[in-house]
């Protein structure tokens, strides 16, 4: 099995792509604080980030915005491509060391974003991470709105392969399916219940015709089995394996993101257990050295339970599930309408990646302390071996279908119901304790599930922000 593996990494590295570098931290993109730390540092730039999971615009009755897509070098941005245009979704390739820091990653985008001229504005941006210097790149998706009378929204995120199924060839269909369903998800916590108004505009690369070939065969497949709607652009012409995409939705919703109006006593309510993303880490680490397998099984963890953990994370990973967006839908204002919160539901937010630790992004956003008596974890046995051994940063890292809503406690009873009908297993796991200041109180044992204690001592000691909060 190891030899096999390591044949398979070797074949992703020779296309410029770092198969397991997710492992540990079970993503493959940067982490949310460091981003935000580095772009609070970048100054004289006329390009404007404040990092969200997601950017909105209005949507105009009977016109659709118009995406523009331009592809620089991180290093030596050809700026003599600017767009005249306002605003932006952006999607950053950056070598992981350069990333590690907020002083190194700050240097990097001062120097990326202080080339440009043009003013604009950019709220959703990714940054995936690489161990290859010439697989960078920095992707601007600039958005452009016509006048006309507004009848919705149209929420815009990007989304790439968050991690990587090794035992699968690099032009495998399962890392389209990862990176769409990654858009899908959002997508789908923000209320865009219907999939027909979903569209696609995929951010894609290979080193040679024949797999970029077999990765628009995948998008198109993908495409025709869920019927969803893929605008047909080029390969990024890097020459270096990614998957990646940019998506919108619309909805005559307001968004479930009224995170002004949380008030105290307010239920959280989490959707599904945290967790399920350790297990395919495990696997990944059993299937690098047969030791590892072992050495799990003497600790009480059998690989049968990691194999079957591991399959139905990625299951989830691959596999929209578009009842999350109906239900949710079913609980926003119409467009225009106000909140009522006896009646919607007031702010959501992505677990994913994150997993608890989607809280203390959450308490900021609401400016609310957040209070956590309970602690639902998928696979604990799973995810205390990987927390124990020190192989996982955060254990709760969260399969799709995990994510946080706060809502009165009517409102709350009301979606938990539905959400259990659709196979999900909702739970409330706390309560919004007061307003004014940011903070987490967590009433169980998070440590045994988080071995990172700098990332656990973040969450409960949250810093008020020095600059104003994003949107989302």
């Amino acid at each position: 099995m190891a030899d096999n593996f390591w044949e398979n990494v070797d074949q992703y590295r020779k296309l410029g792509f770092d198969p397991i570098r997710w492992i540990s931290a079970c993503s493959n993109e940067a982490d949310p604080y460091v981003l935000r730390s580095a772009l609070q540092d970048v100054k004289r730039s006329s390009v404007k980030v404040q990092p969200s999971w997601f950017d909105l615009f209005y949507h105009m009755e009977g016109k659709e915005p118009e995406l523009i897509r331009r592809v620089y070098d991180l290093a030596n941005p050809a700026v003599d491509s600017e767009v005249d245009v306002k605003r932006a979704v952006a999607l950053f390739r950056i070598q992981s060391n350069l990333a590690e820091s907020a002083g190194t990653l700050s240097s990097v985008l001062q120097k990326f974003l202080g080339s440009f001229h043009n003013k604009v504005s950019v709220s959703n941006a990714q940054v995936a991470l690489t161990e290859h210097q010439d697989a960078q790149f920095g992707l601007l998706d600039y958005i452009n709105l016509h006048r006309g009378t507004k009848d919705g929204y149209t929420p815009a995120v990007t989304s790439c392969t968050q991690i990587t199924d090794v035992a699968k060839a690099p032009d495998d269909d399962v890392h389209v399916r990862i990176a769409m369903t990654a858009a899908i998800e959002t997508l789908n916590l923000l209320g865009c219940g219907n999939p027909s108004l979903f569209k696609f505009f995929p951010i894609y690369d290979a080193p040679s015709e024949e797999i970029l070939d077999k990765i628009r065969i995948n998008l198109d497949a993908f495409m025709s089995r869920y019927n969803l709607a893929m605008e047909d652009y080029s390969s990024l012409k890097r020459g270096r394996l990614f998957y990646g995409t940019t998506a919108f939705a619309t909805t005559n919703k307001e968004t479930p993101t009224k995170y002004e109006q949380v008030e105290e006593g307010m239920d959280i309510l989490l959707t599904n257990k945290f967790g399920g993303l350790a297990a395919a880490s495990l696997h990944a680490l059993a299937m690098m050295d047969p030791a590892n397998a072992s050495r799990f099984e003497q600790a009480g963890v059998s690989m049968e339970s990691i194999t079957r953990a591991r399959d139905e994370a990625m299951k989830s990973l691959t596999e929209p599930h578009f009842a999350l967006g109906k239900i949710v839908s079913k609980y926003c204002p119409d467009f225009g309408s106000p909140f009522d919160k006896n009646s919607h539901i007031a702010a959501v937010y992505p677990g994913g990646p994150k997993g608890i630790l989607a809280v203390g992004l959450l308490a900021e956003l609401t400016n609310s302390s957040l209070v956590i008596n309970e602690l639902p974890i998928r696979h604990e046995e799973i995810s205390r071996l990987a927390t124990m051994e020190s192989l996982v940063e955060n254990a709760t890292a969260s399969q799709h279908g995990c994510h946080i809503i706060l809502a009165s406690k009517d409102v709350s009873a009301l979606v938990a119901e539905e959400l259990r009908q659709h196979h999900f297993a909702p739970e409330k796991i706390g309560f919004v304790a007061k307003k004014g200041v940011p903070s987490v109180v967590i009433q169980k044992d998070a440590s045994q599930f988080v071995a990172s204690k700098a990332k656990l001592a973040r969450l409960t000691s949250i810093p008020v922000p020095s600059q104003p909060k994003p949107a989302g």
